[in-house]
Parts: C-alpha cells; sequence; structure tokens
C-alpha cells in the first residue's frame, strides 16, 4: 500500500481504508472448535469502514481462516499485545478503550475485563510476569506536559496505577514520538524519536535516544545517546528495543523515509545495551552499509540472536517514497554474527500499514501472513535456522491485524 503524504490522510486511510479491496467470498471453512490454539484478529474493509474480526484456526498450514459466522468483532482501529495467556485488544486513532480476549473454559474466546485510558495510548507491552505498560503522551504542547505510564494487571485486566513524569526532558528539539518500550531490572528503557507535531518534519535524525526511567517510581534516571546511528525505531510500529535471553537489549534504527522519516542521515543499523547497564557497549550492525543500501522496515526478536525482519527494497528512499510501506522483502538477521539471509520463497509485498507486525513464533517456526499480489493473503512457516518457508492457509481478510497462540 502506498501512504499520501500527509499524516492526518494517512491516519483516516489507516483505520478506514486500508487494502481496500474486498475480501474473498469463497472456500469458506467451518465454524471455529473449541480450544483451536491459535488466534488472529482480521481486519476487513467493506464500504469505507474496517472492522476487526478475532477468530481461532486449529491448522496454520491448510485450508482457509476466516470470520464467517464467529470470532468476536471489535468496531474501530484496535492495536494487540499478548500478556501471558490474555490478549489486550487496544484501542488506537481515538478509540481508548482496552479489551481482554482469553480462552474461556468451554475452550471458545471470551471478553474478560474492559478499561478506558485518557487518550490513545503511544505504547502497550508486558514488562513482567504479572504487568503490562502503557504510555500516554500529549499531541503537543497545547495539550499537556507530561507522559503518562500505567501499570496493566495480567490476570484482573485492570489498571492498576497511574504515574506521570515531564516530558520537557524528551523534547528539547521536537516533540518526542515513542517507539518502544521494554524493562530490565528495575528500568523501563523507552526509544523515541522527535517529530515537529504540526509539519510531521523529522529535523534531527543524527541520533539515537533512549529515556531511562526508574520502576515503579518512573523517575527519568537519564537519557542515553549515541550518533553511531540515527533515531530507534519507526512512527507508532514499536520496533525501537527488544530484549534478547542474556538480558541485553538491543535497538534498531533505520531512519527510513518509506516508515515516516522526513530525511535519512545516518546508516541503519543496530546497537546494544548490556543487561544491567545504562549505556551503549561497542557492538554496532552497520545493517545497511553490509545489506547494499537496505533498511529493516519491521522486525521481531524470535530468540538465538535471530530476529525475523520485513525490509524495504527501495534503494534509495526519496521523499516519493514517505509513508510508502511497501517492496518488502523477508530475511532472517543474525544479530551475533551480524550477517542476514534473504528467505527466498516470500514474495515482494506491500505493508498493511507500517504498525504492529503480526508474527507468530511457535515451535521454532516463524509464522507470517502476507499479502500475494492478485491471490490474496496467506500464511508462511519459516524456518529461522534454514532461511526458508513453506507457503500454508488462506487468510479471508484484507490484513491480519495481530497473531497469536493461547494454550
Amino acid at each position: 500500500m502506498k501512504y499520501i503524504n500527509k499524516i492526518t490522510a494517512y491516519i483516516i486511510a489507516g483505520c478506514i481504508v486500508l487494502f481496500a479491496s474486498s475480501c474473498d467470498d469463497d472456500e469458506f471453512g467451518t465454524e471455529e472448535i473449541p480450544f483451536a490454539p491459535y488466534v488472529l484478529s482480521l481486519g476487513i474493509t467493506s464500504g469505507g469502514t474496517t472492522a476487526y474480526y478475532l477468530v481461532t484456526a486449529e491448522d496454520l498450514m491448510s485450508g482457509n481462516i476466516n470470520a464467517v459466522g464467529k470470532g468476536i468483532e471489535q468496531s474501530g482501529f484496535h492495536d494487540y499485545e499478548q500478556g501471558n495467556q490474555t490478549i489486550f485488544c487496544v484501542g488506537g486513532l481515538g478509540v481508548t478503550n482496552t479489551t481482554g480476549v482469553v480462552r474461556g473454559g468451554d475452550g471458545y474466546l471470551l471478553e474478560k475485563g474492559e478499561f478506558t485510558f485518557n487518550q490513545s495510548l503511544s505504547a502497550f507491552t508486558q514488562i513482567d510476569n504479572n504487568s503490562m505498560m502503557g504510555i500516554e503522551i500529549p499531541g503537543n504542547a497545547e495539550e499537556g506536559s507530561n507522559i503518562t505510564f500505567y501499570n496493566v494487571d495480567i490476570n484482573s485486566v485492570a489498571i492498576t496505577s497511574r504515574k506521570t513524569a515531564p516530558i520537557a526532558p524528551l523534547s528539547q528539539f521536537e516533540w518526542p514520538s515513542i517507539t518502544g518500550l521494554c524493562m530490565s531490572g528495575n528500568k523501563i528503557y523507552m526509544t523515541y524519536f522527535h517529530m515537529n507535531p504540526k509539519t510531521y518534519e523529522t529535523k534531527y535524525t543524527d541520533t539515537t535516544y533512549v529515556a531511562v526511567y526508574s520502576y515503579p517510581e518512573m523517575t527519568l534516571d537519564k537519557v542515553m545517546k549515541d550518533t553511531r546511528t540515527g533515531p530507534a525505531g519507526s512512527w507508532y510500529a514499536h520496533n525501537g528495543i527488544f530484549k534478547v535471553e542474556s538480558g541485553d537489549m538491543y535497538i534498531m534504527s533505520n531512519s527510513a523515509i518509506a516508515n515516516g522519516y522526513s530525511q535519512s542521515t545516518k546508516k541503519a543499523g543496530f546497537l546494544r545495551i548490556p543487561a544491567g547497564t545504562t549505556g551503549f557497549d561497542d557492538y554496532f550492525f552497520d545493517f545497511e552499509t553490509k545489506s547494499g543500501g537496505l533498511k529493516p522496515a519491521h522486525v521481531k526478536y524470535i530468540g538465538d540472536g535471530l530476529v525475523f525482519a520485513e525490509v524495504s527494497t527501495i534503494n534509495p528512499q526519496t521523499a516519493n517514497d514517505r509513508w510508502g510501506d511497501k517492496s518488502l522483502a523477508c530475511y532472517i538477521i543474525d544479530l551475533n554474527n551480524q550477517s542476514f539471509k534473504k528467505i527466498p520463497e516470500i514474495p515482494v509485498h506491500d505493508g498493511d500499514g507500517g504498525r504492529r507486525f503480526s508474527v507468530l513464533v511457535d515451535g521454532g517456526y516463524v509464522y507470517f501472513p502476507v499479502k500475494v499480489k492478485d491471490e490474496g493473503v496467506y500464511i508462511y512457516r519459516i524456518d529461522p535456522k534454514t532461511a526458508t518457508a513453506e507457503r500454508g492457509a488462506k487468510v479471508s481478510t484484507n490484513f491480519v491485524g495481530g497473531f497469536f497462540k493461547l494454550n
């Protein structure tokens, strides 16, 4: 899909007219069965309006996954995050309520609890075994001067605490836009970049920024900076920071015009923050140079130092490509060896709005839904060790908004 140049119009497109082509209406499967392990959010557009349907599937490699006569319908834009055995359906783009979805005793999905934030969240993720954290930040200085941090109990699906902190230390240039969040020890690490809230320009792309907060007080300890690459993550893609098994955290920076930046002044790459520290070490994976000019658009850590990524094949990216999450190829990136392999079986494709990366890691495989031109959406099963893939079930949807497994 090609984005249009104004973010306001982009937002409208993101929640209303994404993939305006109609869904397939043939080969529909039977009703869902109890205890089917896989859960997908199907974003289905009809008559210019998109609705989301949470459905289950028993098999990802054959048949047709659809929302005919089943599923939990949700209106308005949603993002999805899993915390333990609860799927959180998080409203966005004006929708402020969040609903928990779990598996009931009869094996079917049911809604469990609902709460409302003051405004749409900028981030929402699991931070420990019991809690999710949501972050609210005003759209500009006229709307407010504080960041609000929410703790949400996973089991009760309820807000348990709210803490606020001044935005001022983060907004030394333009307004901060949050790109990622994770917890290590008693610290919360938040990646962000600077964007003008009126013109949506990104004039400051020469530095990586990470704000470090003490937890649970949520007081700002420091702002980490590094100039080897540009800002971490990209606009609303929640891809700026992730933690690996050792507790080390990695930063992904792309400064990709196709993912929202108005300029790109540093090479795309990965940095590392060792566990228990609030500073970068000497690790720098210059992905853009090693790949001959490619930029990771979306990333998912899958274990053992491996990352599954959609990589932009547009080289060079120009102003005409802004908000154009398209021409993406799939790669396995090895952080330890600083190497990468393209997955040849997955065709180059366009993105689904540049927001959440709907990927499931299960049983040593990666499952990823791809909209194949002129064919529809299919799930691909990827073996990360060999960087090969096999096409599986067809999905009757315009796009997949979330992809999970419940035990």
